[in-house]
């Protein structure tokens, strides 16, 4: 196959996905949204980013603002539009659509209880105090495990000494997965709410073993198949490394010039770990178009509103109202897999209600579901193309899903 033939794999095996409408007419009711991302890219919040709404399964506005962002040192002239199917690294949001699904999907078909110990499915896990962890535990971040772990320092020691070729490999992932059995617990679990990426490279891992099946390959048959995802994938570094596949990078918007990495990075994850794990991970690598995303959104509605989805109307419910929390000190209102509106994601002057789920990505992207007024807001940008340091985005994302609410709810 051609080096530039793939732009995006397996997924492209799959039907096409659901055509978007044109970008939106701004309405006069919209105008201060519209205005807000204009403001924006002034501010440099992000170079480029798409902005799409839906309302009872049904996109009620879709803009694409501002360009891509730099590529490398040799800028491209002028610099290109964003479209509305351009695809981003949507970072954590891997977790909602891939992970967090297919979880869903073993429970429904009895492959697991959530209620059970990690233990039972993952030899070795149990170690150093984790023999208590559920599934449940896991699923929302009380497990007591870290937020992050630097494993991919310790791979690119390894890979530049005793172990030649690691970087990247499936053994970086078994080397990845042996680290965290070997973990000590940060706290006694059930305890405090900590998001954390290590209990979702685990997770990754449980999806493997009760598949049968790499978590991408699991992915395209549990999710991007079935929903008709087509511009939604993992790019699996090890096929560039042995095949010289490479994905179309005009199609991606670029993330950020990375500092160990040596280049600006554009169709490959930006997260460290899942980086030198291969870019196939339970917590991060997923690459997604606005569209696909409003997709995944609109079908877990169509699910939780009983009007037919992937998954049954009790499973989601469970999953957006998570476990009942004993501890008399917690604020907190954990779901399983998905965030709240919180004082942790910034949330919390949205005017997104408390039964709102969705997940902010630190690549910039968010996803924000209203399941009782059947709304979706997705925002798809690269905000760290100008820079990890840049945050600006903390302070839009609140007054703009709060603008569209007003809107909505009108």
């Amino acid at each position: 196959m051609s080096s530039n033939l793939a732009p995006l794999s397996p997924s492209l095996l799959a039907p096409s996905s659901p055509a978007l409408p044109p970008p939106s007419i701004v309405s006069a009711e919209f105008a201060r949204v519209n205005e807000l991302m204009l403001q924006a890219l002034q501010d440099e919040v992000f170079p480029g980013a798409v902005l799409l709404v839906g309302k009872g399964g049904r996109v009620v506005f879709s803009q694409a603002y501002g360009v891509h962002g730099q590529r490398g040192e040799a800028e491209r002239e002028p610099p290109e539009a964003v479209s509305l199917d351009l695809i981003y690294d949507v970072g954590s949001i891997t977790q909602l659509v891939v992970t967090n699904t297919i979880m869903m999907l073993l429970v429904e078909q009895g492959k697991l209880k959530l209620t059970e110990r990690v233990g039972r499915y993952i030899q070795g896990f149990s170690v150093h105090g984790k023999g208590e962890i559920t599934i449940e535990q896991l699923l929302s971040h009380c497990a007591g495990l870290p937020h992050w772990l630097p494993f991919f320092e310790e791979i690119i020691r390894l890979n530049s000494s005793s172990r030649a070729g690691l970087l990247t490999s499936r053994s970086a992932r078994e080397f990845v997965f042996n680290q965290i059995r070997r973990l000590n617990l940060k706290t006694r679990p059930g305890l405090r709410h900590q998001i954390s990426d290590v209990g979702f490279i685990i997770l990754g891992e449980m999806i493997e073993l009760l598949t049968g099946q790499p978590l991408d390959r699991a992915a395209f048959r549990f999710v991007f198949k079935p929903l008709q995802l087509n511009s939604s994938s993992f790019i699996d570094l090890s096929m560039i490394k042995r095949r010289g596949i490479h994905p179309v990078t005009d199609m991606i918007a670029p993330s950020e010039k990375c500092s160990w990495r040596k280049r600006i990075l554009c169709g490959e994850v930006q997260d460290d770990n899942s980086w030198a794990m291969g870019g196939v991970a339970g917590h991060a690598g997923l690459f997604m178009s606005a569209g696909d995303l409003h997709h995944f959104a609109s079908n877990m509605l169509s699910s939780y509103r009983g009007r037919g989805g992937l998954v049954r109307p009790e499973t989601i419910r469970q999953f957006w109202n998570g476990p009942t929390i004993t501890d008399a000190t917690s604020e907190e209102n954990w779901a399983y897999g998905w965030d709240h509106p919180s004082k942790e994601n910034g949330m919390l002057e949205s005017q997104l209600s408390p039964r709102a789920v969705g997940m902010n990505s630190f690549t910039g992207c968010s996803l924000w579901i209203e399941p009782e007024a059947d709304i979706d807001v997705v925002l798809m940008s690269n905000r760290i193309n100008l820079g990890r340091s840049n945050k600006k985005i903390n302070a839009l994302r609140p007054e703009l899903h709060a603008e569209i609410l007003s809107v909505l709810k009108r």
